[in-house]
């Protein structure tokens, strides 16, 4: 049998009597208070930050099938290794379909186990004191960093992995206390559980030695020999990440080395500071703009505040471990993500506490527990800061939620904050242009276009560089049928990317609709050269070349585009009336009558085979197609008035 040794003390004790019940009590309104908080969040949309990527246009969620897990096993996403979080929104989506609200109840819940779980974890490694476990897990819970966390569908990652990391780290506590191999066992697969739910969870091997340190455990090889497959799993699971990740580090980053180093010291103070004092949260926290020669006065101060805390750390050890292991939970679980490799465009986000947080709520905890050791008023009034705070939270929470909603106050949030910030201007453009294409009211429709070409148009201020950002606004400037607009930013767009056909073609429309015939054939053709399969091409090239009085090559379009689209009952009428201009009467009937042929409810059809009968002087039938075109469309007044002029055609014929 395994000796006790001195770090096996701290073995979690059993509730022993109705005096410790109250902590179910507050454990149940801790967890209520907190679904109260998240409760709108069930009505809730998706966003187009990630949620598109992840759920609404991703097709290997839509249909639970083998080829699809193996996919998520196999793939990344949006730069991220995540099969075990994929794989739960297929399951939600199989459940639900295009729902949002299962994907924010189950974050939710999760949220609320992981709220637990701190709990418990705390209990395990500091059994003396209920409040201490009680405080953290009620920090956790209701904390305003974490909404971002538990509100956004895309970090599922952040609870998911959480669950499985502290269930990890509650068993590594169990095994200290009770020297089984089963929970070790049981550690290092939920190890690997939160390792496939966020790479992030490969830091926990590092926690783990700082728990042997917290609980006394003696350095010996047992010790370094059981965290070898641990290790083993990080060294892997990095690896994959880092190859995941690898098109969203920035080789362009100019910063230089001074000024990032301080913009991530400011980060980290950012973070230590925004435990007591959560405000001016964001989503999206953008680098400074470095115009000048250098960063503003507080990224240096932040630098001696840093050296401040962690020199007071330091000097805590002579009252003992608790601050030097709840900071240093603190550092291991943020260092990660703390941008010393930039990677996206953010200096920091509100997501990456949602673990390490855990280490200072315990230092608070402790704090509490310490005093309580002194005199009653300490107590009290520690405990009262600490009510005072939780409230605080609460409501700073219930009302961070709200800028989740939707794309609009998501977004409206951010530039709110960062007027300037470029990704926030262009996202919303594309929510407003989105919106302008589904929306089925005209002056709607206008309203959102306009809003687009306004936030692209801010983009292009602020960073005529923006990349993708000239096509968008000549798009939205076409639609609006600002047509002259659009032509100057589609050439802006091709002397960018000269390759994309697209581009060329819709500028091609912008120059019919402004009767550059010459200029939108030029186009047509080069979106063809690039693009050979381009049936749309052929088509309108041919109809700019019927525009410009050049037949025979409208024909020769309108036949290649046949060649891909035999039944385009557009191309045969427009073909037909081709071959009517060049006088080619026989091949243009053909053409009509394979108009009606493929639709027989189409007037147009009618009326052009009519116009053509009238020119055989074939009055009769030219008047049944043109009672047929009336009978299709009773407003068509140049039908009603041809068929009264052949009418008497027909009277004088006949006499």
């Amino acid at each position: 049998m395994r000796t006790q040794n001195s770090w096996q003390k701290n073995r979690l004790p059993l509730l022993k009597s109705n005096r410790d019940n109250w902590i179910w009590i507050a454990l149940a309104v801790l967890f209520l208070t907190t679904f109260l908080i998240y409760f709108k969040a069930l009505k809730f949309d998706f966003l187009s930050w990630d949620d598109d990527k992840y759920i609404t246009q991703n097709p290997a969620i839509k249909d639970f099938k083998w080829e699809n897990i193996k996919l998520f096993f196999t793939d990344f996403y949006n730069w991220n290794y995540q099969p075990l979080t994929m794989l739960t929104y297929a399951a939600e989506y199989k459940v639900m379909g295009n729902s949002a609200s299962i994907f924010h109840l189950n974050n939710i819940l999760l949220h609320l186990a992981n709220s637990f779980l701190v709990f418990v974890l705390i209990r395990k490694i500091s059994p003396k004191n209920l409040i201490t476990a009680l405080i953290t897990a009620a920090f956790f819970a209701v904390h305003p960093m974490h909404v971002e966390s538990v509100a956004w569908i895309s970090e599922r990652k952040d609870v998911l992995y959480a669950f499985f990391f502290l269930l990890s780290l509650i068993q590594y506590a169990n095994y200290l206390n009770s020297g089984k191999l089963k929970s070790l066992i049981y550690s290092g697969i939920f190890f690997l559980l939160s390792c496939l739910s966020k790479s992030a969870a490969v830091i926990l091997p590092l926690v783990m030695v700082l728990l042997d340190y917290y609980l006394n455990r003696k350095f010996d090889w047992k010790m370094a020999l059981e965290k070898i497959p641990f290790l083993i799993i990080s060294v892997i699971v990095g690896i994959v990440a880092l190859y995941s990740q690898k098109s969203a580090i920035r080789p362009e980053f100019t910063i230089s080395v001074l000024h990032h180093f301080f913009i991530v010291v400011d980060a980290f103070a950012t973070y230590i500071t925004r435990v007591f004092i959560p405000i001016h949260l964001c989503a999206i926290y953008p680098y400074p703009n470095l115009a000048g020669s250098s960063l503003p006065l507080s990224y240096y101060l932040s630098g001696i505040f840093v050296g401040f805390i962690l020199y007071f750390v330091w000097y805590s050890r002579r009252w003992g471990k608790d601050a030097v292991f709840g900071f240093g939970f603190f550092i291991v679980t943020i260092i990660l993500v703390l941008q010393i490799i930039a990677v996206g465009n953010a200096t920091m986000a509100d997501r990456y506490t949602y673990i390490p947080y855990i280490g200072i709520f315990f230092i608070i905890g402790k704090v509490y527990e310490y005093l309580s050791a002194f005199a009653d008023i300490y107590k009290k009034s520690f405990l009262f800061f600490i009510v005072i705070c939780f409230l605080m939270f609460t409501k700073v929470s219930a009302s961070r939620l709200n800028f989740w909603e939707n794309d609009d106050s998501f977004y409206g949030n951010i530039l709110d904050q960062y007027p300037d910030c470029t990704i926030a201007l262009n996202n919303r453009g594309c929510c407003y242009y989105n919106s302008y294409l589904t929306s089925v009211d005209h002056k709607t429709q206008m309203i959102y276009l306009n809003k687009a070409i306004s936030d692209f148009t801010r983009v292009i201020k602020i960073n005529n560089n923006y990349s993708d950002i000239y096509p968008k606004i000549a798009n939205a400037e076409f639609m609006a049928k600002d047509y002259a607009s659009a032509i100057k930013d589609f050439t802006i767009s091709i002397q960018k990317d000269p390759q994309n056909s697209d581009w060329y073609f819709t500028r091609g429309l912008a120059h019919c609709y402004v009767n550059n015939h010459l200029n939108a054939i030029k186009d047509f053709t080069k979106s063809i050269e690039l693009n050979p399969q381009k049936v749309s091409a052929y088509f309108n090239r041919g109809l700019t070349n019927f525009m410009a009085k050049d037949y025979s090559a409208a024909i020769n379009d309108f036949s290649k585009t046949l060649q891909v689209d035999p039944t385009n009952k557009e191309v045969y009428l427009n073909r037909g009336l081709a071959y009517y201009m060049s006088e080619d009467y026989f091949t243009a009937m053909n053409d009509f009558n394979k108009t009606i042929e493929l639709n027989p409810q189409d007037s147009q059809g009618y009326f052009n085979r009519a116009n053509y009968k009238v020119y055989l002087k074939d009055y009769k039938d030219a008047i049944a197609d043109y009672d047929k075109t009336i009978e299709l469309n009773p407003k068509d007044e140049a039908a009603i008035k041809n068929r009264e002029i052949v009418k008497t055609l027909l009277e004088k014929a006949i006499k």
